[in-house]
This record gives structure tokens, C-alpha cells and sequence, in this order.
């Protein structure tokens, strides 16, 4: 059983012989008692003290009741005050009674067993005020910090709540959300807009509605949110709002794409390897063929064009049989942000300067990984060495990291005229079917992350092309052969 908690009463008495009465009864029923002849050494014994419930009667010398009430009001207004008034001052007590007292008896005080019930009532009226309280603050902080963004937006699609955790998923304080007609709309990625403000109009017809979209953090990062509809009552002051929550889905959204491209990676290699396998036989045959049959018809130029494409198919299997073959991993602890810095320091001294203006936001606590650090300088430089022979007008680079489930994310964004031409073979630019010196160096990139546990993929946006290197903290655990 836990002890019950003693109350520290305060008596603010001038009269010696009414605060010694009220002093001793209190204190034999169980109270711990403080007491005060006048106005200045009660507040002075109330700041210092601070006791649960305060006797104070209003006829006091040096400062009348009513101004240590509201002394009393100012430092702690939640502090119980009964008004111990003489008859002929009741009027002073309606008077308190306005300025914040809770309760009041007259003086004499014949029965003390009135005294102390009314102490009781309002110690149980102020501890129930602290637990509503209480409860009050549990759901507000609950509200707040709910991993989950939680909103209510007016018909015009402003936002007129959105709880805490919105700056530490998007990187916006509420008031900055809540300050701007269409923030949720005009923040969203540009291609998912229309989608989004068709859904938030349409919800305000049928009630509910769900969508998934991307949304740009203040810090210049892509995320994917899902928002759905959550029924409340309506409010008729208020007036209509939609009212949902928002999760941010961005790490499943990343996890399934590395799986994903795993996956095609592990599938087009097998496909690559029996390809490789089942080609090379024949091929070594028809070459024999043809050089014997240029032997007998040294003029036939058909034999020419046999020898001149068995050759080309001879280097595309080599390709193919040098993408397949283990690369030596060579781990240690390495900052990706220096290793990005070193690249991007040998990108500013060549012709890119003039092409690209290259900004970086590269997190400042990213996590230092175990990798290796040469194959990793390697793939960024391919990376960027791609980017800057295809752009061949003005645009603009920004490199940017961030840690997202458990890797490592490098993303580089180019905006540039004919950006499209950086990815204009889709998934084929990271395979080595290509004899073109740009694409062999990204899909050797694309190889070699493979091997880091990593991965490389790029997306389009209108003129925008995304490139995406991700990495995991540490090395997969491999099995060596035996």
C-alpha cells in the first residue's frame, strides 16, 4: 500500500487565538499546519513553502486578503484558497470569490468538523483537476508525438492543425504547415500533385479518401507518404474539414526497390551466364568455319562480315563473362561524404564546371560504413564522369546523403536540357551489352555495388533524372570457397 500523502495547510491569521484554534484542530487531524499573522509574511511563507491549500482570512494588516490572493494567484492559481471571513466582510469574499478563491466559512468558526470537510471538498476538486489535467497533457503529448502526422484541413486545403511530428518527417515546424494556403499540395512531388488534389477535394464530397504520394522535405529530399481519411464527428463551428493521418512509407518504398532490382540483378546474370555458356561453343565453331573458308576464298567478302561479327560477339561475351566474375572486396571503416568531397573536387577542375553548377547536402551525421573505400571512389566517379559527358547544355548537379533503413543513400539529381538522354536505355544502361564506354562504366558500377551489398538505380522526372546509390553499413556476410 502506498503511504497517503500529508497536506501542508497555510493559515494567514492577524487574530493569535483563531490561527492557534484552527492550527492545533488541523493538526491533530492529521494535517501538517504553517501559519502567518499578516499579509507580507503569508505571501513570503506561501512562495517559500508552497503548501497545498491556503486559510486566509481578508481583514489582515499590511496587506488586505484580497491582494495576497492575488499574490497567491499570480505565483500558483491552481493553489485551493478558502476565505476565512468575519459575517460583516462576506462582501469582501464574493469579492475574492472572483478573484480566484475556491470556498469560504465565517468566522467564528463553531464547528471545526465543517472546517475540515470543506478542506477535503477542495482538495478532491483540485486533485481531480490535475488528473483531467494530466489526462490532457497524456493525449496532447500522444497526439504530438505519434510516429504518425495527424491533420485536419479546411475546404481551401489549408491546413488548420497538423501535430508535432510533422517537422521530424518532412522537416517542417506546424506552424509552417498551418501558415500556408495548399502547403500539403504545392509541396508534394510535382508529377503527384494533381492526383493528390483531386483525392483531398473529392473527400470533402464522399468523406473519406486514401492516397499514396511523394513529398519534397524541407531539406531537398524525396519521401513517399500515404494519407487516408479518418472519420470524426463534424463540428458546426468549425465548419467542414477533412480530417486523416500520414505515414511515412519511404523505407519499405526503398527496401522493396533494392529487392527488387536484386532480384532482376540475379536473374539477368543467371539469364547472362547460360547465355555466355551456350554461345561461346558455337561461336568458337563458326569462327573456325570462316577463317578456313577465308583460306579457300581469299576474295569472298561474306567471310569478312562472318569473321568481323563472330569477333564482335566474341568481345560481348568477354564483357559478359568479366561483369559475371568476382570483384575482391577489401573492407574498412570509410566516410562517404569524404569519398563523395574527393570525386566531386576532381569533377569542379574538369569542363563540367562550365556545364553543371553542382550544390551538395550531404548529412553531416552520416554514419561511417565498412566497405570498400576503392571500389566505392570508383563507382562515384563513373557515376559522375556519365552525368557530365551527357550533359551537354547548362543544368545543375546536387549531391545529396542521408541514412534510411540501416543504408546509406547517395543521390545524385540532374536538371538539365535533354536530361533524359542520361537514362534514355532504361535498365540496359547498367548491363554490359553496351560497347559504349558511359554505359560499361556504369554497369561495371552496377556490379560492383552488387558486391558491396549495395545497389544503383535511377528514375525520370520530366527533364530530371535521379540517380541512386545506396549502401549498407556493413559488408554481407559472404560464404568463401572451400
Amino acid at each position: 500500500m502506498t503511504e497517503r500523502r500529508v497536506v501542508r495547510i497555510l493559515s494567514v491569521e492577524d487574530e493569535m487565538r483563531v490561527r492557534e484554534s484552527i492550527v492545533d484542530w488541523l493538526g491533530d487531524s492529521g494535517y501538517e499546519m504553517l501559519e502567518a499573522e499578516d499579509g507580507p509574511s503569508g505571501v513570503e511563507v506561501f512562495k517559500r513553502e508552497l503548501p497545498d491549500l491556503v486559510l486566509l482570512d481578508m481583514g489582515l494588516p499590511g496587506m488586505n486578503g484580497l491582494e495576497v490572493l492575488e499574490r497567491i494567484q499570480e505565483h500558483t492559481p491552481d493553489t485551493p484558497v478558502i476565505i476565512v471571513s468575519a459575517k460583516a466582510d462576506i462582501s469582501d469574499a464574493i469579492s475574492a470569490f472572483k478573484a480566484g478563491a475556491w470556498d469560504y466559512i465565517t468566522k467564528p468558526i463553531i464547528n471545526f468538523d465543517i472546517l475540515e470537510q470543506t478542506i477535503r471538498n477542495c482538495m478532491e476538486r483540485k486533485d481531480l483537476r490535475e488528473e483531467v489535467r494530466r489526462a490532457q497533457n497524456r493525449y496532447q503529448h500522444l497526439i504530438q508525438n505519434l510516429p504518425i502526422i495527424i491533420f485536419s484541413l479546411t475546404p481551401d486545403l489549408t491546413l488548420d492543425f497538423i501535430n508535432a511530428t510533422c517537422e521530424n518527417v518532412l522537416g517542417y515546424t506546424p506552424a509552417e504547415a498551418t501558415g500556408a494556403p495548399r502547403w500539403l499540395v504545392d509541396n508534394a512531388a510535382e508529377e503527384d500533385r494533381e492526383a493528390l488534389l483531386a483525392a483531398l477535394q473529392q473527400a470533402f464530397e464522399t468523406g473519406s479518401f486514401t492516397q499514396d504520394f511523394r513529398f519534397e522535405h524541407k531539406d531537398g529530399y524525396q519521401l513517399y507518404l500515404h494519407a487516408h481519411s479518418i472519420e470524426t464527428d463534424d463540428d458546426a463551428e468549425l465548419g467542414p474539414r477533412v480530417q486523416g493521418l500520414i505515414t511515412d512509407v519511404t523505407e519499405r518504398q526503398f527496401l522493396d526497390k533494392v529487392l527488387i532490382q536484386r532480384e532482376k540483378l540475379n536473374t539477368l546474370g543467371a539469364i547472362a551466364h547460360e547465355l555466355a555458356h551456350e554461345i561461346r561453343n558455337p561461336l568458337m565453331a563458326l569462327g573456325g568455319f570462316a577463317r578456313m573458308l577465308a583460306k579457300k576464298h581469299p576474295d569472298m567478302d561474306e567471310v569478312e562480315v562472318i569473321l568481323s561479327e563472330t569477333q564482335r560477339i566474341e568481345e560481348l561475351m568477354n564483357r559478359i563473362s568479366s561483369y559475371l566474375a568476382p570483384v575482391p572486396v577489401k573492407s574498412k571503416m570509410c566516410s562517404v561524404n569524404a569519398l563523395l568531397t574527393f570525386c566531386l573536387d576532381r569533377l569542379s577542375g574538369s569542363s563540367a564546371k562550365e556545364r553543371l553548377d553542382v550544390t551538395t547536402n550531404l548529412d553531416n551525421d552520416l554514419a561511417v560504413i565498412n566497405s570498400d573505400a576503392d571500389i566505392l571512389t570508383e563507382t562515384f566517379v563513373n557515376v559522375l564522369n556519365h552525368i557530365q559527358s551527357a550533359v551537354s547544355h547548362k543544368g545543375t548537379l546536387d549531391v545529396a546523403t542521408r541514412d534510411i533503413a540501416g543504408h546509406v543513400a547517395v543521390v545524385f539529381t540532374v536538371t538539365a536540357p535533354g536530361g533524359a538522354e542520361l537514362a534514355k536505355k532504361n535498365e540496359l544502361l547498367l548491363l554490359p551489352f553496351d560497347g559504349e564506354e558511359g554505359s560499361q562504366s556504369l554497369a561495371v558500377s552496377f556490379r560492383n555495388l552488387k558486391n558491396l551489398g549495395g545497389h544503383l538505380s535511377f528514375e525520370q522526372q520530366n527533364g530530371t533524372v535521379i540517380f541512386t546509390i545506396s549502401l549498407p553499413r556493413t559488408l554481407p556476410e559472404r560464404n568463401e570457397p572451400k
